[in-house]
């Protein structure tokens, strides 16, 4: 464990060697109640598809895990930089339409990999990593940010410094303080945020949905204190039905072990529709911070009939939590027709990647991509909805 001070703060950095000396604040949230379990245990046991060290990182009031990945290529985009640009976007062209592009696109994408796998793209660390689809921040401008990277650069001199899940409408003030340390920006997805929930609520799309929970009678709606571990395995099943064999093998792989400590710390409200059988059919599970909340947790039964509207009567439960506690409500990426007709606003999200340490020709690389990314990725995120 290391601290360094700056204006009366503190940067502290810790393994699981030192768990018991950090300066976790107290009383100890929920969010640092799970990132002391993830210290301590390996990150394949919680997400199969991630092979990574896990550190925590404090820097003034402020405590973020920090995963630190050597090249692994098998890992999740949500751990590696190469699949999130290679493997997981030749996944996501089949969303294009166009034959002629998608095939040139593919083109393009594979003329990339040998040249990132050169330049060593997967060996970074990921400040605020919580192994998550979309990573929240607290309500920080990035003061300290500067002496952060010197300490990470320091005790990982062959990384690229990364913060991942940013947007301009949530983290404005820490994308300018980032980008002003030297960090560059990299456009990553486009994601739906809705901060006027009452707007959101009156629009006809949204009506409709809640009227149809309203008729629902086949199901009835559960939350985290009538959802219990024998419904995890059920849980982790519907989740996989979605993001894994729908969409893509490179989404996070969560597992029960995941869920358990989840309820266990309160680090995620689940919400469920559970059937006449006593069966769970839908699950979503909200991660808030600080005003902010989403869902990366989302799964239901792809079997049943699309007339049930599980998705929609799952989105309902989601607005409602979201205007009950007062929060913006990002909606990560995907699904964008729908999300636009229930009050979702595009929004560009990028990562911001620190790489002025590293050699001149692996600069050089991670430059080119951002410059790419800025210049065409954008562009083709806007013009799909991906």
């Amino acid at each position: 464990m290391k601290a360094e001070t700056f204006h009366g703060r503190t940067i502290e950095l810790c393994d699981k060697s030192s768990v018991d000396a950090f300066g976790w604040s107290q009383p100890e949230s929920d969010k640092q109640r799970l990132l002391k379990k993830l210290l301590q245990t390996r990150s394949s046991a919680f997400v199969k598809n991630v092979d990574t060290d896990i550190w925590a990182a404090r820097i003034g009031d402020h405590v973020f895990p920090v995963t630190v990945s050597d090249g692994q290529y098998g890992n999740s985009w949500v751990c590696s930089p190469y699949n999130a640009t290679i493997t997981y976007p030749l996944d996501e062209l089949r969303e294009v339409n166009n034959a002629i592009l998608r095939k040139g696109l593919a083109g393009l994408i594979r003329s990339f990999a040998p040249l990132l796998k050169a330049a060593k793209i997967n060996h970074v660390v990921g400040v605020n990593n919580w192994l998550l689809s979309t990573n929240l921040y607290p309500t920080w401008d990035g003061e300290g940010v500067e002496q952060l990277t010197a300490e990470l650069c320091s005790r990982w001199p062959q990384h690229a410094i990364l913060f991942r899940s940013l947007n301009r409408v949530s983290n404005g003030p820490l994308l300018e303080r980032l980008q002003a340390n030297g960090y560059l920006l990299a456009p990553s997805r486009q994601v739906y945020l809705c901060s006027d929930l009452s707007a959101a609520a009156r629009r006809q799309n949204s009506e409709i949905d809640r009227a149809l929970l309203r008729r629902q009678t086949k199901y009835r709606v559960v939350f985290d204190d009538t959802i219990q571990d024998s419904d995890i395995p059920r849980i982790v099943e519907l989740y996989d039905h979605l993001y894994l064999q729908k969409y893509s093998v490179h989404n996070p792989q969560f597992t029960e072990e995941l869920i358990r400590v989840w309820r266990q710390t309160g680090f995620m409200k689940l919400l469920g529709l559970r059937n006449r059988n006593d069966i769970l059919d839908g699950i979503v599970g909200c991660f808030a911070m600080d005003g902010v909340m989403t869902t990366p947790l989302l799964g239901y039964d792809l079997k049943l009939p699309r007339q049930l509207g599980l998705y929609r009567l799952l989105t309902v439960l989601v607005f409602r939590e979201a205007q009950e506690s007062g929060q913006l409500l990002n909606l990560s990426a995907g699904a964008a027709q729908f999300k636009r007709h229930r009050g979702g606003e595009a929004e560009l999200e990028f990562s911001a990647i620190f790489v002025k340490h590293l050699s001149f020709a692996r600069q050089a690389v991670w430059k080119s991509l951002a410059a790419l990314l800025t210049h065409v990725g954008a562009r083709i995120l806007q013009a799909y909805q991906l």
